[in-house]
Formats: C-alpha cells, structure tokens, sequence
C-alpha cells in the first residue's frame, strides 16, 4: 500500500472526530465498527491508529499480543481508546489550554532599556537621530528587545579581545 494512503489524513481525522464526538465515553459496538469500515483493511486501521498513538493524539488503544511466528497483533479495545488533550487541541486548531498554558513571559529590566539608550546616546552620531533611535527603541515589543540585546551581546563576546584592551587601559590609567 502506498503510504500516502497508508496514512490517510482524512481517515486520522475521521478516527479523532469520532473519538471526539463519544468522549467521555467510549466509542459503541455501532460506531467502532463504522469507523473500522472506512479502511482498507483492519491493518490499515491499526497503522492509522498507532500513528496518531504515537503522536500522542490518542491513547490507549489496542492491546497487543504476541503470537509465535506471527509477531505483533493489535486488538482494538474502544472501552479504553480516547482523544487525548493534543487530539482535542488539535481539532479545535486554536491551540486549546496547550497554548494558554504554555505562554511564557519575558520580563527585561528597566535597567536594560535604559543601558541601550546610554549606547546610542554615547555613539557618534547626529543628536536628531539618537532622539529617533531612543523613542523607536522605547516603541519596540519586549522580545525584539530581547533580540536586540542579545544580539548586542553577541557582537561583545566576538570583539572580546578589544573589550579587554579597553579595560586593561582604563585600569592602567586610574
């Protein structure tokens, strides 16, 4: 079988929707069997299944057995199979609690900002445009700060050897 086919989208996603659509409970005799039919074959169905298992979509859905000769076999048990917290997430396709959750914040300093104004208030430049560029830094979302000032630093860890010299002096002279 071809593995497009194989791994039919459309069928993974018949398989989450009817999971969906029982939960809580489990999947009836009538549904499963419904399910199981749009399938080539109850092979096609197992390898849709451990897929979306193995994506974590959904759980528990077979037990396995192992016959001499003829390796793995997987039984469909429909009273333990459900749609996981992923499968739901993804059917809503909005991310769900995952992306509520999984928010996280990036708190910089007042300190920080004020070191990147001192930067460009130091450089040689037009006074007109480090006013420009302090109020455009002022206007900047908290992570292109963030990338700003990493950024910085990157290019301060690559110039090290003149960052040394310039303290090297600075001490020599105090």
């Amino acid at each position: 079988m071809d593995k497009t086919k194989k791994y039919d989208r459309a069928l993974q996603l018949e398989i989450l929707n009817a999971l969906i659509d029982s939960a809580p409970n489990a999947l009836n005799d009538e549904k499963e069997q419904e399910l199981i039919r749009k399938f080539d074959d109850y092979d096609h169905f197992v390898a849709c299944m451990l897929y979306l298992e193995m994506h974590g979509l959904v759980g528990s859905p077979f037990i396995k057995s192992q016959s001499l000769g003829e390796g793995n076999r997987y039984h469909f048990n429909q009273h333990s199979c459900f749609i996981t917290e992923k499968g739901i997430d993804f059917l809503l396709d909005d991310g769900g609690l995952s992306a509520i959750l999984k928010v996280q914040t990036v708190r910089l300093h007042n300190d920080t900002i004020v070191a990147l104004e001192d930067i460009i208030r130091v450089a040689n430049m037009p006074e007109d445009q480090k006013k420009g560029l302090i109020s455009k830094l002022r206007e900047l979302p908290a992570d292109a700060i963030k990338h700003l000032t990493l950024q910085l630093l990157t290019q301060g860890v690559l110039n090290l050897p003149n960052a040394i010299q310039l303290i090297q002096r600075a001490l020599q002279k105090g």
